[in-house]
């Protein structure tokens, strides 16, 4: 990335954005790298164009970003330092790359299911774009050895630094010191495992590429490497993601009320401008009818299931599915998720456009998501959010 493009290239939260945002956005920003990512989800209905157009398309932004200089060729080998800060957050990883194969073999361990249709789609955007930009995210257990050499590194002048319209903080450290870099593959071989935190079908279609060019006589090449950030655990920050309710099942405000007390404390918020997240675990606070009120789990869960005990699966189990008729949290059209990263006002928002239910949860925390990926379990969809995420356009790793 060239400095003096990085405002105007680097895109905003992907996922964060509706594909009606996106569209206005590569719209109104065309020299951006969200150009490049375009897909027919993001035309309107009875506008789309064919996927082999939308992919040739940005083939073809790709090439002029190439080419106009927003990027700078790395001439040797390196790997990076990125930090992300806001809101008195701070965040420092490592940008490298690591083999696909600690995807497949486990040591990168996961916590969500994967669709295929998604994994397809992706594995055919790097067939035919052939780019990766979006670094998967990696916690790993802090090392000692690691944040000594990222802390020297960083004493010296950032390539890039600048603050992007959502007033994320990017800069980036590009490492070529010998020592330096194998002190970080040295650290790095002890860590046993990493978590994955953001990025689970880019893994599974950059393992699926891999497959497609071997099976075309393709041997080692960049397809069977993983372009990732690897940050300590401690110092990610995970949010919320919320839910709401498009009605009350067949239900009543009064019977739902009813319902809930048999499982949860029920307490009205007499001034909706007290309202807050949940302080703590086993707690939601419920929008209906425009009243904020707090529900607080009157017995914990006793069960041995990290999964069980998560809020989001109490949640499910205590409400959505029993009282509103809500089992597939995937596709049931009456349920949609909220990111905690719009605050309590992006849930309140969604409430006035006709969803007549609200529930903020108290986030994962990183050590329950840890604990799930250590026991093969999968998470509820929509179970974290973290924030703030890395961005696409900073680098491209062409394969």
């Amino acid at each position: 990335m060239a400095p003096q493009h990085a405002i105007a290239v680097v895109s905003p939260a992907y996922d964060s954005m509706s594909p009606a945002q996106r569209r206005i956005f590569c719209e109104t920003h065309p020299k951006n790298y969200i150009n490049t990512m375009q897909v027919t989800d993001d035309f309107p209905t009875g506008e789309r164009p064919t996927e082999a157009k939308v992919l040739e398309a940005n083939v073809q932004q790709l090439q002029v970003m190439l080419e106009n200089g927003s990027y700078r060729n790395s001439d040797t080998d390196a790997v990076f330092i990125y930090q992300l800060s806001i809101d008195g957050h701070t965040q420092t990883g490592v940008v490298a790359e690591i083999p696909v194969g600690e995807y497949e073999n486990g040591s990168i361990r996961r916590h969500e299911e994967t669709r295929k249709e998604h994994e397809e789609r992706l594995s055919r955007y790097l067939d035919i774009v052939g780019a990766s930009s979006s670094p998967i995210c990696l916690a790993y257990a802090g090392s000692a050895q690691i944040d000594a050499i990222v802390e020297s590194v960083t004493q010296g002048d950032p390539v890039l630094d600048f603050v992007l319209p959502d007033g994320v903080c990017q800069r980036l450290w590009r490492v070529t010191d010998t020592s330096q870099c194998d002190g970080l593959c040295q650290a790095f071989s002890g860590i046993d495992a990493t978590y994955l935190t953001d990025g689970h079908h880019r893994a599974a279609s950059t393992l699926r590429h891999a497959a497609s060019r071997r099976a075309t006589g393709k041997t080692d090449g960049p397809w069977d490497y993983l372009l990732v950030a690897l940050f300590p655990a401690d110092q990610l920050r995970v949010l919320a993601f919320n839910r709401c309710v498009r009605d009350l099942g067949g239900r009543t405000p009064t019977d739902l009320l009813t319902e809930l007390a048999k499982d949860f404390v029920v307490e009205p918020i007499a001034d909706d401008r007290a309202a807050e997240f949940p302080a703590q675990r086993g707690q939601f606070l419920m929008l209906l009818d425009g009243r904020a009120i707090l529900l607080t789990l009157r017995r914990p869960v006793l069960d041995k299931s990290p999964l069980r005990n998560l809020d989001v699966s109490i949640l499910q189990a205590r409400i959505l599915e029993p009282l509103l008729g809500i089992s597939d949290v995937r596709g049931d059209p009456r349920l949609d998720y909220v990111t905690g990263d719009s605050g309590l006002e992006g849930l309140q928002a969604r409430c006035s456009e006709g969803w007549q239910l609200g529930f903020a949860c108290f986030p994962t925390s990183l050590a329950e998501l840890m604990a799930i990926a250590d026991a093969s379990e999968v998470m509820p969809p929509k179970s974290t959010c973290f924030d703030p995420k890395t961005r696409s356009g900073i680098f491209v790793r062409m394969s």
